[in-house]
């Protein structure tokens, strides 16, 4: 369906000290060979030359259905593969049924065990496909799956499976620089700015307890906003909060609407929250406003938030947790969202071989069955898929993950958060979005209370989510730990969209408010690559709202599809120049920071066990959930420490990584790249990465990538040895230089290197880098 680099790239000359690939041994090529292999006879025909699968689950009264699968011991744990085909659906619609590509243990109840999953469901002509992945070490009957999801009709040929890479290796370990070349970009980052203070040198000094605010009183949501109202009808400089601490129990936010030169003076006050909806604070529409000096805390002896368990008993159908701090647990109507391998070392979770279960992300909506044994023991049954728990497992069970949130920004201007400490809440610790520009946070913790038992965890989903903004943030001197999602997550919202009509398109998936009348639109193809059309939607109308199609109009006539439709960018927004400076980012479920932006800084920052890896530069959509990002560019990431992040071994076509650059699309993740350089213009420099757990980075669908002057130690061992860690790989990707870095020898990393795709990549170089052998820093 995409344009993607393959043969578009030559490689000529392209390549530095390039190391031809290996041959790969083939396992299996056509389906001749049924010993290797079993087909599902209600769904899948041979061909009569035996080279082609034709498949028919139109009448499956299931919506998955398995249709191949290689037999036990033809693929070996640890061992990497390759599969290639071509395949075909009738009547495509990759958001509503497809080919599910997968390697997954036979005996696996559920997907937690995978180490590949693809789709494809997007053609009516033949496409060919490549897929590279590692067989996983969990289990001895890992197999090379396809399955079908609902109704559907299509073909695969032209089958070959085989052992190996198929990639090409350079020893890190080069000290001669190639000739020429020196016309580098070195990416500059974010330009510094200044967030505009308050400047109201007239404005009154309002006392809040004026207006009925009370450490005594059962709720002070009422009263505080009453006190804000009335310092925005007055003018008012500065509202002081009195110390204490205030409960804080409606159903309603702290409203700060359309304040201008304002100071929200916290006195080292703390709101201890206790609700079931709607975000503790709410800020809209303010310019040149500060809020600084209180505590958000939520109240744990009512309502834990989350809570160590240990399994008791398990089986396929329930297992049963033990509350491990409680001897009765105070709510016995609790919900079970998620539940996450929990490492009682560091009281977080991030565990080597550990793995998520969700349950119920959003609340009311599929329940499991839940039973009470005893005060502190609770059964939750569901069908199939509880194969993977284990008696003595530690988790921390979430009881809350997308609820509510603490402070939710929108279309402020100047904005400022200062001094401000969140032990915990329910949801997003900060929300953005709208045309919010230039804010910052400064000295903001994410953190439990010191010395307060049971607190497993502190914001139930991201630390700070940007959905849309146009730029400008500034964050210093902050700590971000113990959440249930990602420390930053900063992008923009997009759309895919099939063209209806020679000036309509109709989106596949898009969020109601993502493209609206008067909002500039650039169509990208489905590789990424410019079409060169911007204009202003003219009307929106709604085809079908719940699927997230919507008409969208336009005066000038569209161009022509490449590839079947357009990534939207509505150029209203642009999240971009962010500072990330001198913060401290551990100990979260999911990754660090999500850079889906332009001109970014990330400097003298320390990571620490983020649990799914510490950044992420990114851009993708699907079609059957979020869609995010307009590109990367112009990243500069330099003078940071990297600890122990990923240490859950998630990866991406097999590999562990700390960095990951890259695409998805259409699903995510997705093994897609583009030929496009969408990410572009990134610089690692002068960082520490300490004991990697795989790759360090993991780099595609990207240009002008340079890694220079860091320096790379692992004295610890792992459970799990990967062949490839603290080394880095390449895919689809121009101008990457890998140059002048530091490795400091250990036996666990004996042949670090960088390895590759030959048939997509391009002016790959690798020089000047040592290894040492000196005492780790």
């Amino acid at each position: 369906m995409f344009r993607i680099l393959l043969a578009a790239l030559p490689v000529a000359a392209a390549f530095v000290f390039a190391a031809p690939a290996a041959d790969a041994a083939v396992l299996q090529e056509g389906f001749g060979a049924s010993s290797s292999f079993t087909l599902n006879g209600l769904f899948v025909q041979l061909s009569p030359d035996r080279d082609t699968l034709r498949i028919d689950t139109t009448r499956a009264a299931n919506d998955w259905n398995w249709l191949f699968r290689t037999k036990a011991g033809i693929l070996k744990p640890g061992r990497n593969y390759v599969a290639t085909f071509r395949c075909r659906v009738e009547e495509p619609d990759a958001a509503r049924r497809f080919f599910h590509f997968l390697c997954r243990p036979v005996s696996a109840a559920d997907a937690s065990l995978d180490s590949l999953r693809h789709n494809e469901g997007g053609r009516t002509e033949f496409r060919p496909v490549t897929l590279r992945f590692r067989a996983g070490t969990e289990a001895e009957d890992y197999a090379f799956q396809i399955h079908a999801f609902r109704r559907l009709k299509g073909e695969i040929t032209d089958f070959k499976l085989a052992e190996g890479t198929q990639d090409g290796f350079i020893p890190i370990q080069r000290n001669l620089a190639p000739a020429g070349r020196n016309d580098w970009r070195i990416p500059a980052g974010a330009r510094e700015f200044e967030v505009d203070r308050p400047d109201n040198p007239a404005g009154a000094i309002v006392d809040a307890a004026e207006f009925g605010l009370n450490p005594a009183a059962p709720d002070n949501t009422a009263a505080l906003n009453r006190a804000i109202a009335h310092c925005r009808a007055a003018g008012a400089a500065r509202l002081r909060v009195p110390p204490g601490t205030y409960r804080m129990t409606a159903d309603a936010a702290v409203l700060f609407d359309g304040l201008r030169d304002f100071v929200f003076d916290g006195g080292g006050a703390t709101f201890v929250y206790c609700k079931k909806r709607e975000p503790n604070f709410l800020i809209r529409q303010c310019e040149r406003v500060v809020l600084r000096n209180f505590k958000v805390d939520w109240d744990w002896e009512k309502d834990p938030l989350a809570s160590l368990v240990e399994v008791a008993q398990a089986a396929e159908e329930f297992v049963d947790f033990r509350f491990v701090e409680y001897d009765r647990f105070p709510r016995r109507d609790l919900r079970v969202a998620i539940v996450s391998s929990f490492d009682p070392a560091t009281r977080s979770v991030g565990v080597e071989g550990g793995f998520d279960r969700g349950f119920e992300f959003f609340a009311g909506r599929n329940r499991p069955d839940t039973e009470w044994l005893s005060g502190n023991v609770l059964r939750l049954r569901q069908k199939g898929g509880l194969g993977r728990f284990r008696e003595g497992q530690l988790f921390r069970m979430q009881h809350y993950y997308y609820d509510m949130n603490c402070f939710v920004m929108a279309d402020n201007r100047h904005l400022s958060l200062e001094d401000i400490d969140i032990h915990s809440c329910a949801g997003h610790a900060f929300t953005v979005g709208g045309i919010q520009q230039y804010w910052q946070f400064r000295r903001v913790n994410i953190a439990p209370p010191a010395g307060v038992s049971r607190r497993v965890i502190t914001c139930t989903a991201d630390h700070c989510h940007i959905s849309r903004s146009r730029g400008f943030f500034k964050m210093e001197n902050c700590e971000f730990s113990y959440g249930a999602d990602d420390c930053l997550n900063a992008h923009d919202n997009t759309g895919f969209a099939e063209r209806s009509g020679a000036h309509t398109l109709v989106t596949r998936n898009a969020r109601q408010d993502t493209f609206r009348v008067g909002d500039p639109v650039e169509l990208r193809h489905g590789d990424y690559s410019p079409s060169g059309f911007t204009a202003t939607v003219r009307e929106v109308r709604a085809v079908d709202a719940a699927a997230g199609r919507y008409e969208l109009s336009f005066a000038e006539e569209l161009p022509a599809p490449q590839a079947g439709g357009f990534i939207l960018f509505n150029r209203n927004y642009g999240t971009r120049n962010l500072i990330i400076r001198n913060n401290f980012f551990h100990d979260n479920r999911a990754r660090g920071l999500l850079l889906l932006a332009r001109d970014v800084t990330v400097e003298n920052n320390h990571f620490r066990h983020n649990e799914m890896g510490a950044i992420k530069i990114e851009t993708g959509y699907t079609l059957n959930s979020w869609s995010e990002g307009y590109g990367a560019g112009n990243i500069a990431i330099r003078n940071n420490r990297f600890d122990s992040v990923n240490p859950r071994d998630v990866g991406n076509d097999g590999k562990a990584r700390d960095i990951y650059l890259g695409v998805y699309l259409r699903t995510d993740p997705s093994t897609e790249r583009t030929a496009y350089p969408i990410l572009s213009d990134i610089l690692f420099e002068n960082n520490l990465f300490k004991d990697s757990f795989g790759l360090v980075a993991f780099i595609s669908s990207a240009g002008n990538v340079t890694f220079r002057n860091n320096t790379f130690v692992n004295p610890t061992a792992r459970k799990k040895p990967l062949p490839y860690r603290a080394g880095f790989h390449v895919t689809h990707s121009e101008n990457v230089r890998i140059v002048g870095n530091r490795h400091i020898a250990s036996p666990h990393v004996p042949d670090p290197g960088v390895s590759y795709a030959p048939d997509s990549v391009r002016d790959l170089q690798v020089y000047g880098n040592t290894v040492v052998t000196e005492q780790a820093p």
